[in-house]
């Protein structure tokens, strides 16, 4: 099984951890400018954008699809953050028919490429949105020197906070919970990952409150595999190419050396036609040869006559049409016209049948006319279409 890879990016640099059997094991740590490319293999490889990376707003804009939303947002980011070349990501907090309110997360993406030297990510998400929560719950922990505090509901997230862990109380925890009352969220439950310097156990109103064990990484990454990564997908990443070099400069020699071998073998296809055709150019060249030394060869004159005399009997087929042309009266017309040896047999349509065969029966070129068949009435045309054998002279 492919394990997932996660960098938690900071502002000190990048923590990298393996997720293997659903638990976080540190690869490497340190500044952009020290850390050497981790080796990820080919699972997931995320990265995590930390919350004091993260600048957040949440926005109102007339309804519209998620694409056309994000093109708006594309468009102005640079103005509603002070950041010189945002990334961002975006979601939709709150629609009606009226309008639609959305939350934006933007972080400066100028170290990108510095990062995917490191470690070449395909995922990247907000710290914020790693959490989930089906029921209004607020999660606090420290990490990095701060404490945080998030509140979720119906796998949205309502609100964050965030203070030093020095100067942290009870006060910060009590004002951010009554904060969340203009989302019409009712607290069900505190999740507290740690040790907090304030107790919570007794705040009013609030049913549950449950603790997790100190951990020695990132909370946030307890919940990426609960996460649809497809939706934080980042396009056009072929970093993995450069990781995965040596295999692809080798299967690049295999595909050389596959293309020399085929055309060596089309070569030598060539050659042998070529004898071939040498071959034959040389029995024909003493085929004739032979001829003109008067060596005598097979005896054709029979068949010759017979063609001769075939051709002799048999009129021509313009003779034939033009003959027809000069005879059918105007306002008829010939459909098909079928010659075989001395018969004739055509297809024609005429206000007067009677007239067409008198006046072909005339021609000194047919020896004999007949009616096939009955003439068929045209209502339309106002005409009968019929067909005529003849029979012609030699």
């Amino acid at each position: 099984m492919k394990d997932t890879m996660v960098a938690y990016w900071h502002k000190d640099g990048l923590e990298v951890y393996r997720i293997s059997e659903k638990k976080p094991v540190k690869c490497a740590s340190g500044s952009l400018e020290k850390l050497e490319p981790v080796k990820s293999g080919l699972g997931k490889k995320v990265l995590i954008v930390g919350r004091e990376l993260l600048l957040h707003a949440r926005k109102k804009y007339p309804p519209a699809t998620e694409e056309k939303l994000f093109k708006a947002i594309a468009l102005e980011i640079g103005d509603v953050f002070p950041i010189s070349n945002p990334a961002f990501y975006c979601r939709v907090f709150q629609s009606s028919s009226s309008y639609t309110i959305v939350d934006i997360w933007a972080w400066e993406s100028d170290l990108y490429a510095r990062i995917k030297e490191i470690f070449p990510f395909d995922c990247v998400v907000p710290e914020d949105l790693t959490f989930t929560a089906s029921v209004p719950e607020v999660i606090v922990f420290q990490y990095r020197g701060m404490t945080v505090m998030l509140a979720l509901a119906d796998g949205k997230y309502l609100a964050g906070a965030s203070c030093p862990d020095s100067g942290f109380d009870r006060e910060d925890v009590e004002r951010f919970l009554h904060s969340q009352e203009q989302f019409g969220a009712e607290i069900k439950k505190i999740k507290i990952y740690g040790e907090l310097p304030v107790t919570c156990e007794d705040i009013k109103d609030i049913p549950e409150i449950s603790r997790v064990g100190k951990m020695d990484y990132p909370p946030c990454l307890d919940e990426i595999d609960a996460l649809d990564l497809t939706k934080f997908k980042v396009k056009g990443n072929y970093a993995w190419l450069w990781e995965k070099k040596d295999l692809v400069f080798r299967v690049a020699i295999y595909l050389i050396f596959g293309y020399i071998v085929m055309q060596y073998l089309t070569l030598g296809n060539y050659d042998r036609t070529a004898d071939e055709i040498g071959q034959k150019l040389a029995l024909m060249d003493r085929t004739t040869a032979s001829l003109s030394t008067g060596q005598k060869g097979e005896d054709y004159s029979t068949v010759i006559k017979e063609v001769n005399e075939r051709l002799n009997a048999t009129h021509s087929p313009l003779k034939v049409m033009n003959m027809l042309a000069r005879r059918i009266p105007e306002g008829s017309f010939i459909n098909k016209v079928v010659l075989h040896e001395n018969n004739l047999e055509v297809s024609v349509s005429s206000g007067d049948p009677i007239s067409i065969v008198k006046a072909l029966g005339d021609a000194k070129e047919i020896k004999k006319v007949s009616l096939k068949g009955a003439p068929v009435k045209d209502r339309v045309n106002n005409s009968y279409n019929f067909v005529i054998t003849m029979e012609l002279s030699q």
